[in-house]
């Protein structure tokens, strides 16, 4: 089902760790999605388990589920659960959480209690590329001081995902992976392996952007989009069709 301009379908985001709804806000209005059709789920409970109900209560054949990061990750392990007409997933790490991270996270959410949100992420957020960085670096930090109350709830997710190959193997509905090629966190491997899972889906690398491509350049994130809703990205493979 194609993405219209001003329709009123509901979409159901899903933020990554220390991020609010305001993550997909500019790349929301580069698409034309009304601000009525938003629906954020916030990440405050420490268990994927806990999402399968408000995903459901908002979702149906029509919406779209749209998340970025950790909020990727959460709806991927939903995702043979929910009733959708397409997923988009940014920056998604389809794989149990790696061992060697485990400590960084608990720094982090130390780091969070001792010093705030803003303090303990701004020396810890990589370089940004895109047409304003200082912008977008500026949106990320503001981000990180509201989300900081569920920064336990989101470490713990993190590091006890069992991994979401299993639910994407079984999803039902379209599912386009967008990764930035410079995404050192996610990186495209691990998108080209969501690909390989799930029956329906297409990966939309986005050109020299990183983790954070949909702070970095929105309207480059909703051009690939476009993109993928026209079928200029093959199901199961990397890059677009000649």
């Amino acid at each position: 089902m194609g993405i219209e301009p001003g329709d009123d379908r509901p979409w159901i985001l899903l933020p990554g760790t220390l991020c609010t709804g305001a993550v997909f806000d500019p790349f929301l209005d580069a698409l034309g999605v009304p601000a009525g059709s938003r629906h954020v789920i916030e990440l405050g409970q420490p268990e994927i388990a806990d999402y399968l109900a408000p995903l459901l209560a908002l979702s149906h054949d029509r919406a779209v589920i749209c998340g970025f990061s950790l909020g990727a990750i959460v709806a991927a392990h939903l995702v043979d659960c929910l009733p959708a007409a397409q997923c988009l997933f940014f920056g998604l790490n389809p794989r149990p959480d790696d061992p060697v991270k485990r400590q960084g996270r608990l720094d982090l959410a130390a780091d969070v209690d001792r010093l705030g949100g803003i303090a303990a992420l701004e020396s810890r957020l990589p370089s940004l590329a895109g047409p304003d960085p200082d912008g977008g670096r500026a949106r990320i930090l503001a981000m990180a001081g509201l989300a900081a109350r569920h920064v336990h709830a989101q470490t713990r997710l993190a590091l006890e995902r069992p991994g979401a190959f299993h639910a994407l193997s079984r999803a039902g509905m379209p599912i386009t992976l967008l990764t930035g090629t410079r995404d050192e966190q996610a990186p495209l491997t691990l998108a080209q392996e969501a690909v390989a899972a799930a029956p329906m889906a297409k990966l939309a690398p986005l050109e020299g952007l990183g983790h954070y491509a949909l702070v970095e350049d929105p309207r480059a994130c909703a051009d690939a989009v476009r993109l993928a809703d026209d079928g200029q990205y093959a199901t199961g493979g990397l890059g677009r069709l000649s």
